[in-house]
């Protein structure tokens, strides 16, 4: 037996266990007093599973295109009802033996659809009158409809999981909170540049990490720092903090200790990685890529 053989059967087995499954849970529910329903192939229905029946009348029984109720939901593609079997003249009664022999008299043939194929039909059965049949109706279109969903997922490559977007904090700081922390944090940055101790400077780099967390929303708890898509050099990233917060040129170099010029030297080369052309498009630009909280 070849690969494509043992998928065919795989496939046939698992349809037919849906439609095993679809057919006992809707009469375990009361959606009807005899439930039966099968697949199509070649235009014709064969019954494959049935629930509630007495002698086993229907458990071989195979309906054709236009024959019966179900031949013609088979046929037109929809959900066909007949409130009295045993007296509807639009149908063929090509299978009464059958059906009246089951004492059914309210009898629904749901077909489940492909791309606007029928691919089975699930039939349900009715002892009494249409008005105690009535009210399962709606609920029965609705799971074979369901039926139809999983069936049409089998064979299918299955679909890759969305990914969980991890648990982000601090998204509720207000906007005040927000300005206070990025001052905090170009501060920092400034002191950091003067201090000569490699350990103060380590501890103080822990620090700007966590407020730059606490500015993007994100949780190191649960994730790594994200990967800045690109590369500031660490003065880079002080003048575009300072640049941030609304300082000038002539401020930022007095802030940190360096020349104007120096500081329009790396600003520019800063603007240049970033393909930016202003100064607020530079700081607009290293956020949204990770490298600027």
């Amino acid at each position: 037996m070849n690969a494509k053989t043992r998928e065919s059967r795989a496939l046939k087995a698992e349809t037919r266990r849906l439609f095993v499954e679809a057919i006992d849970s809707l009469h375990r529910s009361g959606t009807g007093d005899v439930v039966f329903g099968g697949t199509v192939d070649e235009g014709e229905v064969t019954v494959e599973a049935v629930a509630g029946g007495g002698k086993d009348r229907l458990s071989s029984l195979i309906v054709s295109t236009g024959r019966g109720l179900g031949g013609r939901a088979l046929t037109e593609g929809t959900p066909q009802l007949t409130k009295d079997y045993g007296l509807d003249p639009f149908i063929t009664h090509h299978y009464d033996e059958e059906i009246l022999g089951e004492g059914i008299k309210v009898l629904i043939a749901v077909p489940t659809l492909r791309g606007g194929d029928v691919t089975g039909m699930i039939y349900c059965g009715h002892r009494a009158n249409y008005n105690s049949a009535a009210p399962q109706t709606s609920d029965l279109v609705k799971r074979v409809r369901q039926l139809s969903v999983d069936l049409g997922r089998l064979g299918q490559p299955p679909q890759p999981e969305e990914p969980v977007e991890p648990e982000r904090l601090y998204s509720d700081l207000e906007s005040s909170s927000r300005e206070a922390l990025r001052r905090t944090y170009a501060e920092l940055r400034s002191i950091r540049s003067g201090v000569d101790e490699n350990e103060m400077r380590q501890r103080l780099n822990v620090v700007e990490n966590r407020l730059a967390d606490i500015l993007s929303g994100h949780n190191s708890d649960l994730f790594p720092n994200p990967t800045p898509t690109v590369s500031l050099s660490p003065r880079e990233t002080d003048i575009l903090s300072h640049v941030a917060l609304g300082w000038s040129n002539a401020r930022i170099a007095e802030g940190l200790g360096l020349r104007e010029s120096t500081v329009k030297s790396y600003l520019n080369t800063a603007m240049v990685k970033l393909s930016a052309g202003t100064r607020h498009e530079a700081v607009s630009i290293a956020r949204s890529a990770g490298a600027l909280p």
